[in-house]
């Protein structure tokens, strides 16, 4: 765009590298960032990962096998996390009887025989398994029962079906469902009509992990209103994902997605439509409200949650029988929050829905598409170490930035959970200060304090209402958050607040205020690269107007990226960065000119020099010269636009120039509410647009500035954390923005008319902007015979057709409903947003025979905790980086080759792992063995038969054991060697571990190195 249509020339420049890490500064040159760390076997995954996966398979079923060992491949499922049953019988349904004994019963007794009871979350049920569970006349979905038990005909389990789990953002394994039948896990099924199908299922939740991703998320709002009613919720979920900064959730009124490409979900209400192929990338999470979305085999004439996994969306949901229309049976769109937050599929899922007993998941459940990765190390010992005794450990971990620190550290022998490195709970004596607009609000931890107890604690001391009389600020906690609610009439009306203790050792401290020019430059700031190079930045502008973001990589060629043309923040990822060494950025505006101009137009008729200012922007002050030097004003439009000028002062020559007229504002006062016991002091400030600095001197002489403003008119929010009396801080407080955001979302005003209808009878709309402007649109029946109905459609058009009730100050109309007994029930939605929203207000008034609602002047705040500016507080728990030295008694163990995994948990709810793996070998004894793979190719046909022999350097053995995927495959007893046979089709096509067992008679074991095969078709 041409200088000469931009309102500014002032242009932001953002330069970025593709070594830069997430988080860089806003002005970014080209930086080279050297990775000093070697980092052994790391892999991070949200709150789960393989290690707390049960793969189960249907042994009667080669599709279920296969697809069963693809998923521990690429889960790094341990092979004792697979259990193997058998079951012949159709994959639509099973008995409630059947279920316990063929799946519930031998679970439970795996993970006990396996000592894996402490370390499984997660189920994942692997294709040709039944879908739905029928007890009596209960019909509960698979997934669903093993999450919190089946549910019957009558007593207890008939009523006990609320999900506590759900919206908790809580650890899992700490708040299980409290309705649970002794076991609960986050359980998944992978299927679908074809093996290749399930397996790009998987490849794409896999694919998903820790993306980023910046494609749309679509909440479909139908034409089909008994499936809609999930409608008003959209806005609550819109907001909470506009205040991460992530990826765009956005309300569509489309039937049909047939042909849309590149989603990242979908949540939608219809009985049936399309989706085509390729329609989601990896990770996207989608359902559609209707009685039969999890019927996926047998007879079906609606679209069931199949149509959107063969989309390639990573998992979906449906109900297996009719549900009755309740949202509570069906996801919240609060789960595309939560898969923001970093939560995986599975617990999105779950914490999505309050009643899920008759609901099916089929998707991948441990992707999730913002997970943040930490680093690690292994110091000592060496990869493929020979130990004994005792033998020292150490491995480090880096957190991926302090607002994500790191807790906690497990060590895992062989895939199975050993013990608890170190767990940094948040500290007694740890305080906690929250700023709500500089007010401050302090929290001591007590002695045994969780994340939750913390964020639940803190809670509960901004909404001790001597605090929220002075912030109008309201907190509600959940899990490891604090949403925080504006609850006053005005957010740029409220005072601010400082506590200064730059002087708090002064005798004497006065205080005066300072104003400075409002900003008039745009704000550009990297947000970071993600792991595909692609960069992503965050701009606006002072003035809330159109502007263009342009990109170079040589600061001479600019081109175009994005064109912004609400002037709402944008958040922008530019793809091509991701091909190039360095990028650089700036802002150009795209509103009107409103430079000021002087023109000359000649000798005036009083004999002075006459011009004319010519601008369209506000006050502005003319000055004139006679040397260029010194400057006099001529004259002063204080109302902006063009003038002209005669100027009359005499002088034989002049130079004019034209200034932008500064508003006379006066600074605020400033007031002392009181002093604390350390001697700062709090300072009440009145709202004020203008910006100013607040000063402080001892002497009137020397001032010190100890706050700005900036940016004026806004609610601020800020948090720190100090160690107090404890020895360190582990326990910190961030809040999502700087600044509270305003909503987005329309008031509503629920209408309802009913009674009786005759010629004349007449129905009227008297609307109340916030400016105070009042509208009234009236219709009258002039039909005989004529119902409710036809004199509210007619009552609609008539408002939709109206000036008065369109543009920004006006309305529509939603949701026209008509009861079983002929009344109208509909919603108004107000065209202003937010709380300029709660101060519009609307009546119905209307001839007497009829009823309506609201017959008095009523706001339209319906959904009025939407309309709040709100912000959110996250509360987290553990320190930048873990050191961690264990000592390994390896006489613990058995003898020969071992792996070592450290996980590492990232200090929220969200619970992202990082795992560092070791091999090692250990030999306390003399004891050993050899396994031989005799006539095993490292890819075999799976349909061969195969030989392993496993021979002991002594005599003295009792048992050899041979595993392999699935535990245990065969035991000799009371030989030195063995020789063990393997059926292919028995394991299945896919990649197999086999290891051997050796044990003596005297005690010690001895285990071999481990061998892969890949069984194939």
């Amino acid at each position: 765009m041409s200088g000469q249509h931009s309102r500014w020339a002032h242009r932001v420049l953002l330069a970025n590298s593709n070594r830069c890490l997430r988080g860089a500064p806003q002005l970014l040159q080209r930086t080279v960032c050297a990775a000093l760390l070697w980092i052994a076997a790391v892999r991070v995954l949200a709150g789960g990962s393989g290690l707390n996966t049960v793969v189960v398979v249907n042994q009667n079923s080669a599709n279920s096998c296969e697809v069963g060992n693809y998923y521990c491949e690429k889960r790094h499922v341990p092979p004792e996390n697979l259990l193997r049953i058998n079951w012949t019988g159709g994959n639509i349904s099973w008995a409630g009887n059947e279920f316990q004994t063929t799946l519930l019963n031998p679970l439970l007794a795996a993970l006990t025989a396996r000592q894996l009871t402490n370390q499984i979350d997660y189920i994942v049920l692997s294709m040709d398994l039944p879908f739905r569970t029928v007890n009596g006349s209960i019909i509960n979905s698979t997934t669903s029962v093993l999450f919190y038990g089946l549910k019957t005909d009558t007593g207890l389990e008939s009523l006990g079906v609320t999900n506590s789990y759900n919206a908790s953002e809580q650890i899992f394994s700490q708040a299980k469902p409290a309705s649970a039948s002794g076991y609960s896990f986050l359980c998944t099924m992978l299927t679908g009509d074809s093996v290749a199908q399930v397996k790009h299922l998987i490849d794409q939740g896999v694919a998903g992990d820790g993306v980023f991703p910046w494609q749309p998320v679509l909440l479909a709002k139908t034409s089909d209103p008994f499936r809609n009613f999930r409608y008003p919720l959209f806005d609550n979920a819109i907001f909470n994902t506009r205040l991460c900064r992530n990826y765009p959730v956005v309300v569509t009124n489309c039937d049909s997605f047939s042909g849309q490409t590149n989603l990242f979900g979908i949540q939608t209400g219809l009985y049936q439509f399309s989706v085509s192929p390729n329609s989601f990338v990896p990770g996207a999470i989608t359902d559609n409200l209707t009685s039969s979305g999890g019927v996926i085999f047998g007879y079906n004439d609606q679209t069931t949650l199949m149509a959107f996994i063969n989309a390639g969306a990573s998992a979906s949901y449906g109900t297996v029988i009719e549900p009755g229309a309740t949202a509570s049976k069906f996801p919240d769109p609060q789960i595309y929050f939560w898969q923001q937050r970093g939560f995986n599929i599975a617990e999105c899922y779950y914490q999505s829905v309050r009643i899920p007993y008759q609901g099916l998941i089929v998707g991948e459940p441990l992707s999730a598409s913002y997970q943040l990765s930490a680093s690690s190390k292994w110091h000592e010992p060496q990869n493929d170490a020979v130990l004994n005794g005792n033998s020292s450990l150490r491995v480090s971990f880096g957190a991926a930035d302090l607002v994500h620190p790191l807790q906690q550290a497990d060590l895992f022998v062989d895939g199975k959970y050993s013990r608890t490195l170190t767990n940094l709970m948040p500290r007694a004596g740890n305080t906690v200060t929250v700023r709500l607009n500089g007010y401050p609000l302090s929290y001591a931890v007590p002695s045994n304090a969780t994340i939750a107890s913390v964020a639940s604690e803190l809670s509960a001391v901004i909404n001790d209402p001597a605090n929220t009389n002075v912030t109008k600020v309201t907190a509600l906690p959940h899990g490891d958050r604090v949403e925080l609610r504006y609850i006053g009439s005005d957010l740029s009306s409220e005072p601010s607040y400082l506590l200064d203790n730059v002087s708090r050792t002064w005798s004497s401290r006065l205080y005066r205020t300072v104003s400075f020019p409002q900003p008039t430059t745009p704000s550009v700031r990297g947000v970071g690269r993600d792991p595909n190079g692609v960069f992503r930045l965050h701009a606006e502008t002072p003035w809330s107007e159109p502007f263009i973001i342009m990109a170079s990589s040589d600061l001479t060629n600019w081109t175009p990226v994005v064109t912004n043309y609400t002037g709402d923040p944008l958040d922008y990822v530019d793809f091509d960065a991701a091909g190039l060494p360095q990028r650089f950025y700036r802002v150009l505006a795209t509103v009107p000119d409103e430079r000021l101009r002087l023109a000359p137009l000649g000798q005036g008729p009083n004999g002075g020099f006459r011009f004319r200012a010519q601008t369209d922007g506000p006050a502005y002050i003319v000055q004139g010269s006679t040397n260029l030097l010194q400057w006099s004003p001529v004259f002063t439009n204080q109302y902006g636009g063009p003038m002209e000028f005669e100027d009359t002062s005499g002088f034989p020559s002049r130079f004019y120039r034209a200034l932008r007229a500064a508003p006379n504002l006066r600074p605020p006062g400033v007031t002392f509410l009181t002093a604390t016991p350390d001697g700062s002091a709090l300072l009440r400030l009145p709202a004020s647009a203008q910006g100013y600095v607040v000063q402080v001197s001892s002497n009137l002489s020397g001032w010190v500035s100890v706050f700005t403003n900036s940016p004026a008119g806004q609610f601020g929010l800020s948090a720190t954390s100090d160690k107090g009396v404890a020895a360190a801080a582990t326990t910190i407080a961030t809040p999502a923005r700087e600044t509270f955001m305003e909503s987005s979302a329309g008031g509503l005003l629920n209408c309802y008319v009913t009674g009786i209808i005759d010629v004349g009878t007449w129905l009227q709309l008297s609307m109340t902007s916030p400016d105070g402007v009042v509208s009234t649109v009236t219709v009258t029946n002039q039909t005989i015979n004529a119902l409710v109905p036809d004199l509210v459609d007619a009552f609609i058009a008539a408002i939709r057709a109206s000036p008065d009730f369109t543009g920004s100050g006006g309305v529509s109309v939603e949701d026209l409903f008509v009861d079983a007994f002929g009344g109208c029930r509909f919603s108004l939605r107000s065209a202003a947003l937010g709380l300029k929203a709660a101060r519009t207000s609307a009546r119905l008034n209307a001839y007497p025979s009829l009823l309506v609602t609201p017959n008095t002047s009523t706001p339209f705040t319906n959904n009025l905790s939407d309309l709040q500016p709100r912000n959110h507080l996250y509360v987290s728990a553990g320190a930048r980086n873990l050191e961690l030295k264990p000592v390994l008694d390896t006489t613990t163990l058995s003898d020969g080759f071992h792996e070592l995994t450290v996980v590492a948990y990232e200090g929220t709810h969200v619970r992202s792992q990082t795992r560092a793996t070791l091999s090692i070998q250990i030999q306390n004894r003399s004891l050993s063995a050899v396994m031989t793979l005799l006539d095993v190719p490292t890819n075999a046909p799976v349909q061969g038969t195969y030989h392993i022999q496993v021979t002991a350097n002594t005599n003295n053995v009792t048992a050899i054991r041979l595993f392999s995927t699935g535990g245990q495959l065969n035991v000799v007893s009371n030989q030195p060697s063995a020789l063990f046979t393997i059926n292919g089709a028995d394991l299945g096509v896919g990649l197999h571990p086999f290891y051997a067992l050796v044990e003596t008679a005297n005690g010690p074991t001895y285990r071999t190195a481990s061998r892969f095969v890949r069984f194939t078709p």
